[in-house]
């Protein structure tokens, strides 16, 4: 060997110690998506709650940030609000599979960065085999549209191939199997290779859908249950919460106040839906152990991240809603989110607000793959990693083109309210979740609530043409902290008792503050202005410790403010 060829190994060799990692260093990811599924209806999945959330985190209070499947799931690919992505409906010039641009979302970064990338079920409303297959998939399994909603005879374009289902050699097979069959089949092609892979599983389950059953009601649509699972739920009560079939609507806006009482017929046709989903969500649950068993079979379990998550929630007789979503209610906005794998803490139930706008960015952040549009959402892992930091954000909720004959209208959601502007017709709503959890009254207008309806209002108006930083928005607060009458510098040591004092734009709008010294919880200080005194002797001489102050604002949102002090010895 030459001198020349050692040296260029060498460089070679110092080359690839800085190279990025391998391939096989990063974790694969399944996401399996339901359609139509309610919060509530997480409690009848047993596996689901045993295999993902019991080895995992279960997010409480997630908000699909605009309720209907195609801009909800267009979210998904993107990590972005609706009005940045563009896909404004179902269908039409600003909805539906064709106003998404599909050259940039989250399977083409995933498959630049080496991923195989695979999709299996329905996909964006609209689609059909002669629209192909679109960039970003290594796999292709997706029932055209026109075929997606009939559990008992669908299509699928298999890698570019129209095949109809049930075929001959499973005569009897039921589309939710199939998709289940289909996945695992993948999961056990690709987990012999390095090559690390993205597996985007979505079912049509409970969406309503053909065939039509003996017991469908006449009132509302339904889904078919699998012929296994035909009237399990039949003795069960469904739930009428406080706002079902709710008696006084005219603090509701024209669109639902107008409605009338349900009649007995509706309600029971509203409770036979309510039973079929249930009924349908039961091979999707036996699904998912199978998806688990699949990667737990092929060793690939403790290096994946699985989600699980639904496009939107549902409404069942609320608000005399009998079988709808887009509105924006709890009942329609709120989805299950599950997750497992690397990062994500094992038994955690998180009632941080997030939003499907994180899903997205959580994948980035735990496969280390840039993404191609700036982000809206933020990354789950970061929160996950300090369980008990708020980022004191909202969330916009959208109808931007008024989808399902809902008119217009952009929310604001904190921890614990939802403010409401419906564009069309000038009428707003102002619920207070802490008080009124069923949204029975809106207190739009009221003297009481006036302070924190014009902090919404304004915050709101920022939001709706928000990107990127600009959707992640935190209130203005500093936590400032002094001794003896001098700011204390980073690096600078107390010689006298700390004054901590929360300053900032928003300093007014905070009611109280929760104080932590290390791992001691010292004090719980009410506004409007928090400022508290600690005293030296909590502080050993020249040790380190994290001041923490959770600040409660009057709107609902909780931020968290650290800064690390030491006493002088």
């Amino acid at each position: 060997m030459t001198r020349v060829a050692g040296l260029s190994l060498l460089a070679l060799a110092v080359l690839a110690a800085f190279a990025a990692p391998p391939a096989l260093a990063r974790p694969n990811v399944v996401l399996i998506m339901t359609d139509d599924q309610t919060l509530a209806a997480l409690r009848y999945m047993p596996q689901v709650n045993r295999l993902i959330g019991d080895s995992g985190t279960t997010f409480q209070q997630v908000i699909a940030t605009f309720p209907l499947c195609c801009p909800s799931r267009s979210t998904q690919l993107t990590g972005q609000y609706a009005h940045n992505h563009g896909v404004l409906h179902n269908s039409g010039p600003f909805g539906g599979f064709k106003a998404l641009d599909h050259t940039n979302t989250l399977p083409v970064w995933l498959q630049q960065a080496g991923y195989r990338t695979m999709h299996v079920g329905r996909y964006l409303n609209g689609y059909e085999a002669r629209d192909g297959i679109p960039p970003g998939y290594s796999d292709w399994y997706t029932a055209p549209h026109s075929t997606a909603f009939n559990y008992a005879h669908w299509s699928v374009n298999e890698n570019g191939t129209l095949h109809s289902y049930p075929d001959a050699d499973l005569p009897d097979e039921y589309e939710t199997d199939y998709f289940t069959r289909k996945a695992v089949e993948l999961i056990d092609n690709a987990a012999p290779s390095e090559q690390p892979f993205y597996l985007q599983l979505w079912y049509v389950a409970p969406h309503r859908g053909g065939p039509t059953d003996p017991d469908d009601p006449p009132t509302v649509g339904t889904p078919s249950p699998a012929p296994r699972h035909h009237d399990m739920f039949a003795g069960v009560p469904m739930p009428r919460p406080p706002n079902f079939d709710e008696a006084d609507m005219y603090d509701k806006p024209q669109v639902v106040g107008d409605r009338p009482r349900l009649s007995p017929e509706e309600i029971a046709g509203i409770e036979e839906n309510w039973r079929q989903e249930l009924e349908t969500l039961q091979a999707v649950d036996e699904g998912v152990a199978q998806i688990v068993g699949a990667l737990d079979r092929s060793g690939e379990l403790k290096d994946t991240l699985v989600v699980f998550t639904s496009d939107n929630g549902f409404m069942h007789g609320e608000h005399r809603a009998q079988a709808e979503k887009v509105l924006l209610y709890e009942e329609s906005i709120r989805v299950p989110l599950l997750m497992r794998g690397p990062g994500i803490p094992r038994g955690q139930r998180d009632d941080r607000l997030v939003g499907n706008i994180d899903i997205a960015p959580t994948i980035l952040d735990e496969t280390d793959v840039a993404p191609g549009r700036v982000q809206d959402g933020i990354s789950l892992l970061d929160m996950e990693a300090d369980p008990d930091a708020f980022w004191g954000r909202d969330l916009l909720i959208e109808n931007g083109r008024g989808a399902n004959n809902v008119p217009s209208y952009r929310v604001i959601r904190t921890n614990r309210f939802v403010y409401a502007e419906h564009l069309s017709t000038g009428e707003y709503e102002l619920y207070d979740l802490l008080n009124d959890p069923y949204e029975l009254r809106s207190v739009d207008g009221f003297d009481k609530y006036a302070a924190v309806q014009a902090d919404l209002a304004g915050r709101l108006h920022r939001l709706i043409h928000c990107a990127g930083a600009a959707c992640q928005m935190e209130p203005n607060l500093t936590l400032l902290v002094s001794s003896r009458g001098r700011p204390l510098g980073a690096g600078s040591c107390a010689r006298g008792d700390l004054r901590v004092r929360v300053s900032g734009r928003d300093a007014r709008r905070v009611e109280t503050a929760d104080m932590t010294l290390g791992s001691r919880r010292i004090a719980k200080v009410s506004g409007p202005l928090i400022s508290e005194r600690i005293s030296r002797k909590r502080l050993r001489g020249g040790r380190r410790y994290n001041l923490r102050v959770v600040a409660n604002l009057r709107d609902g949102r909780r931020t968290t403010l650290d800064r690390r002090v030491r006493a002088c010895r």
